[in-house]
C-alpha cells in the first residue's frame, strides 16, 4: 500500500477535481443527469482528499500521508475530525465568483453522507438492494445534489 502526499500528489489531486467538474458540467448538458451527479460524488470525495492533501504542509501540522486506498468515509470522518465541514452559512459561499452574494444551502457534515450514500449507488448490487432505478433521476435531483457539493467546497474553502 502506498501513501498520497501533497508534495507529490496536490498538483494532480487538483488537476483530477477540475475533470470531474468539466464531467459534471458536460454529462448535465447531455442530460445525463444520473451520470452527473456520479460524477459529482467522486468530485466531492476528490475536493475533500484534494483539501487533506494540498492543506496540511509544515507550517500546518506536517504533510499528512494518506494511505492510496483510502475510501471516501474515511474521508469524511478525517475531514469532520479537522472540524472542515462546518462552516457557517451566514456568509456569502466561498465557492462562488467574486461579487456572488449567494449563500450556502446546508451545513458540509450535515449533507456530506448523502451525496456520499448516493455515490455509492454506482455500485450494481447496492443499486439492486436498495431497489433504486437509474433511470428514474431527475434533473431537479441533480440540482439539489449540486447544492450539497457547493455546501461541502464552501466550507473546505472557508477553512483554507
Amino acid at each position: 500500500m502506498g501513501k498520497l502526499t501533497g508534495t507529490v500528489h496536490g498538483d494532480a489531486a487538483n488537476d483530477l477535481l477540475g475533470f470531474y467538474s468539466d464531467k459534471v458540467e458536460e454529462l448535465e448538458d447531455a442530460g445525463q443527469f444520473f451520470m452527473a451527479a456520479v460524477a459529482l460524488g467522486f468530485a466531492l470525495e476528490t475536493a475533500i482528499l484534494t483539501y487533506l492533501l494540498v492543506e496540511f504542509g509544515d507550517d500546518n501540522g506536517g504533510e499528512l500521508e494518506i494511505p492510496d486506498q483510502v475510501g471516501m468515509a474515511n474521508l469524511i470522518k478525517a475531514a469532520n475530525e479537522l472540524e472542515v465541514l462546518n462552516a457557517p452559512i451566514d456568509v456569502p459561499s466561498h465557492a462562488g465568483a467574486d461579487g456572488d452574494e449567494t449563500r450556502p444551502k446546508h451545513i458540509a457534515k450535515d449533507v456530506v453522507d448523502k451525496v456520499r450514500s448516493f455515490r455509492n449507488l454506482i455500485h450494481p448490487a447496492r443499486a439492486l438492494r436498495e431497489g433504486y432505478d437509474p433511470r428514474t433521476f431527475t434533473r431537479e435531483q441533480l440540482e439539489e445534489y449540486k447544492e450539497m457539493y457547493r455546501s461541502v467546497t464552501h466550507s473546505l474553502l472557508y477553512y483554507l
